[in-house]
């Protein structure tokens, strides 16, 4: 009897392995200021797939910096074509920023290189080296190493553009010379009004 329930058991087929349904998808857009303060990584679902749903334990990782996000839960809902976002709480905190999906630590990857890899899919990872990354506060990095105005987009379907653009630092020799007139003007008129007397006064 016990033979019989081994043959049957080595003689029948074995059960299919469970699919992925993570593994379509890539790592689409990413953007950081010079800080790396602000930065977002953002998703696609490549392929039209409706059930790229078992994130749960699974992780976006830097190779440079060592940093790695892990999923906390898997997602509901149609997958096909949909976008996830992970962001800094400095990019959040952003006028025109759709809510990230999920928060990154600053400095989540290198502004000067890195591989970003999500999971263990090799075609799914976005590679660039130095000097490829924008960093005018505008331009994100595309996964095809195209640049454009960055277009951030989370799961609920919400896009859209945030501009870390300051006001142009003034060069240092301008600066020097304001603050020296100011002094020299101040100086002057403090020397004029010791000079007056308690009439003109």
């Amino acid at each position: 009897m016990l033979l019989a329930t081994l043959l049957a058991a080595f003689l029948s087929p074995a059960p299919a392995p469970e699919p992925p349904n993570s593994h379509l998808w890539v790592i689409n857009e990413i953007f950081s200021s010079p800080d790396g303060t602000i930065q977002f990584i953002e998703m696609l679902e490549c392929c039209g797939s409706t059930i790229e749903t078992q994130m749960n334990g699974k992780s976006v990782t830097s190779q440079t910096t060592g940093n790695s996000f892990t999923f906390p839960q898997n997602l509901t809902g149609n997958t096909a074509h949909r976008h996830l976002l992970l962001a800094t709480a400095g990019f959040a905190a952003l006028s025109g920023a759709p809510a990230p999906d999920f928060i990154l630590p600053d400095n989540f990857f290198s502004i000067n290189g890195d591989t970003l890899r999500w999971f263990i899919y090799a075609n799914a990872t976005l590679t660039f080296t130095v000097g490829q990354l924008p960093l005018d506060g505008q331009l994100s990095l595309n996964r095809n190493g195209t640049t454009g105005v960055n277009s951030p987009t989370n799961y609920a379907g919400q896009s859209g553009s945030v501009s870390i653009v300051g006001v142009p630092a003034m060069p240092t020799r301008w600066l020097a010379a304001l603050v020296g007139g100011a002094v020299v003007l101040g100086w002057m008129l403090l020397r004029r009004s010791t000079r007056m007397s308690p009439s003109e006064a």
